[in-house]
Formats: structure tokens, C-alpha cells, sequence
């Protein structure tokens, strides 16, 4: 008679799959989180485009300020804790665009004590839309949308868009100026650069736009509100 034995699973097969498994199992996982990583940090921006055969020269002699300089980089905006050097990129935009616009000097540390005097800071330092418009003294335009028609129509209208972008492209938010665009570029006035940096340096993508220039400046012909 013969007799069969039950066989025992090849527990070394086992062994082998499990890190196999493992190693599938870790790969998904971070494909999921840079995913959401990515949705995070591109969502609600826009991807802008200008054609290659429009060009729109900037309407003043350029003006470049950095928010880190010696000479306002260490001055509060208003009450905050937050500093020129560290956040003055927005104010240092509305100084560069109100110059090219004047065509009088206005640089980041005037206009920012300016706007600390006329409560124009939240306490976090965040800048007020509707007190800046309150005051006046400017045009103010927060664009509801986001288009390269916004752009051009504020650039030919001789006026300088502020846009919001990431530093890098997926990095912190952060303010340029356009000043305007040259061979399918658009180009921006980046307070941590010298120099113009081109729009495809934060990966030509948008999360909002902003105008601001003298109140005695034209108002586009575009949503705004």
C-alpha cells in the first residue's frame, strides 16, 4: 500500500512574495500622496499661455525692487511680525507697477509705511483689498478670473498685472509683476530676482490677478470685482 503524505507549503515561496508585496504596496502608497501632492499644490491655478506672435513691449523703463534690501528688508508690515524681507513681495509689486506708472519714484519702504499708516495690514499682515481701494489714491482691480486676456488688456491698457504664483512651481506662494511679453513669454518683475524672469520660471501657471495703479488710470474693460 503506499501511502500519501500531505505536502507542506513551500514556506520559502512565502518568504520571497512578501517583500515583493511590501514593495508594491510602499510604491502605490506614494504614488497616491505625490498625487495629492500635486492636486494640493496646482489646484485652482490656471496654465497661461501667450501667443508667440504677440508681443507687448512694457509702457516705462522697467523697474526691479527686491523685498529683502538693506534699505526697508527689516521693516513690519503693519502691526504683523512678518517683514518686508520675508513677505514684502506683494507690497514691492504695487511699488514697482505705481513707479512705471507715475513715473516718479515710489519704493517698497514709502508705500509700506504708507500702508501700515492707512491700515491697510490685517494682523497677520495680509493686505486689505477693500481698505487699499478705500483710500483713494488707486485703482484697485481683484480679478474673479484668470486669463491672458486679463493680462493683455491691463498691459495695453499701459498697466502692470500682479500675479500670484509658486516659487519654483510647486513651492510657496509667492508675487510678480508682469511687465509684458516677448516671444510666447510673458515677463515679470520677481522681488527675490534680479533681473526679469520669465513666466515658465514658476511654470506659467496662475492662482490669481491683481491690478494696481493711480486713480486717475484707465479701468480695463474686463470682470473684475
Amino acid at each position: 500500500m503506499t501511502i500519501e503524505r500531505n505536502r507542506k507549503p513551500n514556506s520559502r515561496n512565502h518568504r520571497t512574495n512578501r517583500p515583493v508585496l511590501a514593495g508594491i504596496l510602499f510604491f502605490c502608497c506614494l504614488l497616491l500622496a505625490g498625487t495629492g501632492f500635486l492636486y494640493l499644490r496646482l489646484g485652482n491655478g490656471v496654465q497661461i499661455k501667450v501667443s508667440l506672435d504677440k508681443n507687448i513691449p512694457p509702457a516705462a523703463e522697467i523697474i526691479c525692487y527686491r523685498q529683502d534690501d538693506a534699505q526697508w528688508g527689516d521693516d513690519k508690515l503693519g502691526s504683523s511680525s512678518y517683514t518686508m524681507r520675508s513677505s514684502g513681495c506683494l507690497v514691492s509689486c504695487i511699488a514697482a507697477a505705481l513707479s512705471m506708472d507715475r513715473s516718479t519714484e515710489e519704493t517698497p519702504g514709502t508705500l509700506n509705511r504708507q500702508f501700515t499708516s492707512g491700515q491697510v495690514y490685517d494682523a497677520e499682515g495680509n493686505l486689505l483689498w477693500g481698505r487699499l481701494s478705500e483710500l483713494g489714491d488707486y485703482q484697485v482691480d481683484v480679478f474673479s478670473e484668470i486669463s491672458t486676456d486679463i493680462i493683455d488688456t491691463c498691459l495695453a491698457d499701459g498697466r502692470y498685472p500682479i500675479v500670484r504664483v509658486r516659487i519654483h512651481t510647486l513651492g510657496s506662494f509667492h508675487y510678480v509683476l508682469i511687465v509684458g511679453s516677448q516671444d510666447g513669454e510673458y515677463l515679470c518683475m520677481d522681488p527675490l530676482k534680479d533681473g526679469i524672469m520669465p513666466l515658465s520660471a514658476y511654470g506659467r501657471r496662475v492662482y490669481g490677478v491683481r491690478c494696481v495703479s493711480t486713480s486717475s488710470a484707465s479701468t480695463p474693460a474686463v470682470p473684475a470685482y
